[in-house]
Order: C-alpha cells, then structure tokens, then sequence
C-alpha cells in the first residue's frame, strides 16, 4: 500500500526547509543592530553596526617605544569586523598632517601586511583625514579613514574577509557617523 504526501506535510517541509536556510544565514539576513558609542571622556562619537568592546592597548611609536590606544570594535558577523582606534600623541603638532596621516597609514598598512587600492584626502568637521582601501592578507578587504584631530589620532576600520560581504553602505554610514565633540 503506497502512502499518501499530505498538504501538511508539504508544508512542514518547506517551512523546516526555510528555518534551515535562516538559521545558516542569519547573521546575513538579520539587520544590524546599530549603536553609538560615545568616548567616556566626550571627545567623539560613532556609530557601530553592534555592540562594541572596548579595549586599552599599547602602540609601537615611531622611533621606538609605546602609547597607549584605545580600541572600540565589533564583529557583526564571522567575515567582517568595524573598529574605531584613538591615541593621543603630544608629537602631532611637530609634523604636518600630511606625514601624521602617511605614517598612520603606514603603519597599519604594515600590521595587515596590505597594500594600497585606493586612496584620497579629506576633511572631517575641518581636520585633515584620508580615506583608503586596501588588500590586507590572506583575501581581506580593508576600507579604512584615519583622522588627525589637534593631538588625537583617529583610525577607522571595516575589514571583511570574504569579499562579496563588504558592505559599502554600512561603512560609510559608521565613517559619516563619526563626530569629534572636544579635540
């Protein structure tokens, strides 16, 4: 005796078929859940796409030895990673922002082992920034801006590891969202 495939169980079938797709895609389908962090001594403001951790570090300094920076990031999903990054550097005024801006670029160039895609100046709220794209190792794709405010060094950063997962709007928008309240 052949059994009988009910409507039901059609539908029961397709419905697990669609919570299957969900479940291995959700970080895809679901929408980002945005935040604004504020620096705890209200000096800037950004947005993240998530909830941010943040973490005191120490950076090498050119010419030897170290400084504090701070980090502020979030992994919304397992290919891509947002971060904001500050340090004060009292040596700032001594360069121009031309060479402040290359040698951070430089720099963080060469902690991702990338090189430069692209790259061009800008202003943010009057302080001299540039905005870049890289290719970092492995397959990563950098989008970075990196703004010098008086004696603050600002560093944002989107990082996917799958490329197709870049995601130039929510980038932007994290980039755009950035406000220096107190230099």
């Amino acid at each position: 005796m052949k059994s009988r495939i009910t409507s039901r169980q059609i539908a029961l079938i397709v419905f697990g078929v669609l919570v299957a797709t969900a479940v291995a895609n959700y970080d895809k389908l679901l929408p980002l859940r945005w935040q604004t962090y504020t620096a705890p001594d209200n000096t800037f403001t950004v947005e993240l796409p998530g909830k941010p951790s943040v973490e005191t570090t120490q950076a090498p300094v050119e010419g030897g030895g170290t400084k504090p920076m701070t980090l502020v990031s979030v992994k919304p999903t397992n290919s891509t990673s947002y971060m904001c990054s500050y340090a004060e550097d009292k040596n700032i005024g001594d360069k121009s922002s031309d060479e402040v801006l290359e040698a951070a670029r430089d720099g963080s160039l060469g902690k991702t082992q990338g090189t430069v895609i692209s790259q061009k100046r800008l202003t943010v709220q009057g302080y001299p920034a540039l905005e870049m794209q890289a290719r970092a190792r492995g397959s990563s794709l950098l989008d970075a801006r990196i703004v010098v405010a008086e004696k603050r060094l600002y560093l944002m950063v989107a990082v996917t590891t799958v490329e197709r997962d870049r995601e130039p709007k929510v980038i932007q928008r994290m980039f755009d969202s950035f406000r220096v309240i107190h230099p």
